[in-house]
């Protein structure tokens, strides 16, 4: 399996023991839904040459009310230790409004196993395999982040973002997304990084 090395977005993350509304993670519309630019000539060029995809795709969880995280929708770029080389994988992160936890009633690998038994599976078909097609595009990036708050202060607002990435690569991805596999066979041949109660993202292997 390849290894490689992911950037992680860097997130502001704190407690609140009141029921105010907190920070919002949630993209307001499409313009800063879909990451527009990129520092590598190439991942920008090939942002320009797929405008129209990232458009469509937000469209599509728009129309099911589900949350973009902020610059959710582009490309995001795998170093290859292997090959050396840089791998461009279609990028869609999402914050569902219904993916929040109690923390004084789960643990942190209970939520991971909820989010990926119940989250990824309902959100990630709204990507289409065809959206994989394009030329360029090595894979998908599938990235779920969701709020653990304490239940007894407030069930709404407040808490911590902990999230999920699972970077699969595009075979396992159109398998999956076209029925020939099982998200856990995909997965196994997938990197999934998490991070869970405010510590650095690390990589994991899911037991089912």
């Amino acid at each position: 399996m390849k290894i490689f090395t992911a950037f992680i977005l860097a997130l502001l993350s704190f407690s609140l023991l009141s029921c105010n509304p907190g920070p919002v993670y949630v993209a307001k519309g499409e313009s800063d839904s879909i990451k527009h630019t990129y520092s590598d000539k190439k991942t920008q060029e090939l942002y320009n040459k797929n405008k129209a995809l990232f458009k469509d795709i937000y469209t599509r969880y728009n129309s099911y009310n589900v949350g973009v995280y902020t610059d959710g929708i582009g490309i995001t770029t795998l170093d290859d230790t292997n090959s050396k080389e840089k791998l461009h994988y279609l990028m869609v992160y999402v914050r569902p409004m219904d993916a929040s936890f109690d923390v004084n009633s789960t643990k942190p690998i209970e939520r991971v196993t909820r989010i990926i038994r119940d989250f990824v599976p309902k959100h990630i078909k709204t990507i289409k395999s065809r959206d994989l097609d394009q030329d360029g595009i090595e894979g998908l990036a599938f990235g779920i982040y969701w709020a653990a708050r304490d239940f007894s202060q407030c069930d709404t607002y407040g808490g911590h973002i902990e999230y999920l990435y699972i970077f699969f690569p595009k075979n396992a991805a159109k398998n999956y997304l076209d029925g020939k596999m099982s998200l856990v066979e995909a997965i196994d041949q997938s990197e999934v990084m998490t991070s869970l109660e405010l510590k650095p993202a690390q990589a994991i292997r899911p037991v089912f």
